[in-house]
């Protein structure tokens, strides 16, 4: 399928390197008090892992779609919250570089990618999440402004960010604005309550009669379903990795406790039924990895984001269902020691469940895998 250059090998050295000594000491309390680091965002960006897949020529590394995924995969072995807000990040960056103009990619572009400004991308409403055709956020045009009445939930980095991509109905039609911060008539509601990801703010967004420029509107009027979608789709493997990484966390924590634990004379390691589950989790690990960095190495090769899709639909859903085993089967092994609050586990195991809705559901992931199976069998 596709082999780790030398380049990327080296770039997920550096990355584990920055996770373990910078992310780990910090994680357990920044998410125990719900509370987002934003002091490490110039470190991020100095890696090139905020801008991953932007092209150099808008302050992007260009290191392409796997190194994204290589580096939510590692961040998230230690603090998959901080690998969250990347993704909730991802698909604004790419509806900014590929749908914008120069000056909204100008404008945008370059204080997002060197950790200077926060984005987010707001479709979900109360009526619907992975529904986004069904908008009832309305943008009407007067003159050289839209005005925007509606409401927007549960939207990643909502609480914390600079700037927002709005999807919008303008007519019977779609659009995307970018509307800035501190735009009036745009105000964030309420912190949604979070079982995992619990330094990065899901988030509330208002939107009362919002005056938003029309030179803000991202490509045309009627584009925004579709600059979404592409968005969503280049975004949603980001969410295996982030599964990856947890499930490899978990891994390392309990097969560290079992060659630790002395039960009997002996470590537990040495158990049979401990052994089963550690091939077992270790098996699971090393197939999500395959379905997980097949999209980005599609992407990197050029491949049209409509036609991942499919791929990148499996590669949420089947990171997230590794993720949920593999953190189960280590507190099994943990057993009183895995609940314990102030450890790592129960934390991972919280971010886990956290990846189900997140970026359409598991079970609509499943669908669009289904409705390709499907269309090629009539085909």
């Amino acid at each position: 399928m596709f082999e780790m250059s030398e380049e990327l090998q080296e770039f997920r050295e550096t990355v584990r390197r920055m996770a373990e000594e910078v992310l780990l000491p910090r994680a357990l309390d920044l998410d125990n008090r719900g509370e987002f680091p934003r002091d490490l965002l110039p470190s991020l960006a100095s890696l090139g892992i905020i801008g991953t897949t932007a092209d150099r020529n808008v302050g992007g590394s260009a290191m392409g779609y796997v190194a994204g995924l290589v580096a939510a995969e590692e961040i998230s072995r230690v603090y998959p919250s901080l690998a969250f807000f990347l993704e909730g990040t991802q698909a604004p960056v790419h509806a900014l570089e590929h749908y914008g103009n120069d000056i909204q990619r100008n404008r945008y572009l370059a204080p997002i990618i060197r950790g200077k400004q926060i984005v987010c991308l707001a479709a979900t409403e109360p009526t619907g999440g992975s529904d986004v055709a069904n908008l009832n956020t309305e943008a009407l045009r007067e003159g050289d402004t839209f005005r925007v009445r509606g409401r927007k939930v549960y939207i990643t980095n909502g609480g914390i960010a600079d700037l927002c991509l709005l999807l919008v109905r303008t007519g019977n039609r779609a659009s995307m604005l970018a509307v800035e911060k501190k735009t009036p008539g745009f105000r964030i509601g309420q912190r949604e309550s979070q079982t995992g990801f619990r330094s990065v703010p899901i988030s509330e967004l208002l939107f009362e009669d919002c005056r938003v420029p029309a030179a803000n509107l991202i490509a045309r009027e009627g584009d925004g379903h579709a600059i979404a979608l592409s968005s969503f789709i280049v975004s949603r493997p980001t969410i295996g990795a982030i599964g990856l990484g947890i499930a490899e966390g978990a891994f390392e924590i309990a097969l560290r406790f079992a060659r630790e634990r002395v039960l009997y004379g002996k470590p537990i390691s040495r158990l049979q039924h401990i052994q089963f589950m550690l091939a077992e989790m270790e098996t699971e690990i090393e197939k999500a990895r395959w379905v997980v960095y097949y999209p980005g190495a599609a992407l990197d090769r050029g491949v049209p984001p409509r036609r991942v899709g499919k791929w990148a639909a499996r590669a949420k859903a089947v990171g997230a269902e590794t993720a949920l085993l593999v953190t189960q089967k280590a507190m099994q092994i943990l057993g009183g020691q895995g609940v314990n609050p102030q450890s790592h586990l129960p934390r991972l195991l919280n971010d886990a469940l956290e990846l189900f809705p997140a970026s359409g559901t598991v079970e609509v992931m499943k669908i669009i895998q289904a409705t390709e199976i499907l269309r090629r069998a009539r085909s």
